[in-house]
């Protein structure tokens, strides 16, 4: 496989395991609540998503280079990093499901951008474990050059997350809000039993 194809592949992997269209009904709850409490009104869309953008790359970056080394001097498994992130991601399911509780919590609308936002809702174990895999095969340039590549896309596809709300129109929007909290929490207990499954018990 040429490079060109190597960077194609992890691209498309890593776009689909990122999926920011099932997050955009998150985001922008998160948004829309900061607005109404009259804090962050000065925060543009535009300048949410360039953070967040500007994280993922930032993080997707460091795990292309230091994933697996990470992990191996820690000696933290990937099956380890599977199962917990999976509990983590079933626990903002059904934290999304029931309203965004952790909102309560959150005094700025730049304290969400990162966490849970950029990470683990974008950059979350699924894609962490992805890059740790890859960097087997890969070396750390192809990594890196597929992550800018999604960084563009994902920003792209956040970018138009208004448009894609005004076309669904605000039932459309908090249906997808409550499937996007299924799909968390599946994808959360997909984790979690993908990591068990490669338990080898003594």
């Amino acid at each position: 496989m040429s490079s060109l194809d190597a960077i194609a592949v992890i691209t498309v992997k890593l776009f689909a395991i990122i999926d920011p269209f099932s997050v955009l009904p998150y985001l922008l709850a998160v948004y829309e609540e900061a607005i109404k409490e009259g804090s962050d009104k000065k925060v543009s869309w535009n300048f949410i998503v360039n953070k967040i953008t500007i994280a993922i790359i930032i993080l997707l970056i460091i795990f292309s280079i230091l994933g697996r080394p990470l992990l191996d001097f820690l000696g933290i498994s990937p099956q380890a990093l599977e199962i917990a992130g999976g509990i983590l991601l079933v626990y903002l399911g059904v934290d999304t499901m029931g309203g965004f509780q952790q909102l309560r919590f959150v005094r700025k609308l730049e304290e969400a951008i990162i966490t849970p936002i950029a990470t683990p809702l974008l950059v979350g174990p699924g894609t962490m474990t992805a890059l740790i895999t890859l960097s087997v095969s890969y070396n750390p340039l192809i990594l890196i050059i597929s992550s800018l590549i999604v960084s563009f896309l994902v920003y792209l596809s956040l970018l138009t997350g208004p448009f894609i709300v005004k076309a669904l129109g605000e039932t459309g929007t908090v249906a997808a809000g409550r499937f996007t909290a299924i799909i968390i929490a599946a994808f959360g207990v997909q984790l979690i039993l993908q990591g068990i499954s490669q338990v080898k018990f003594a």
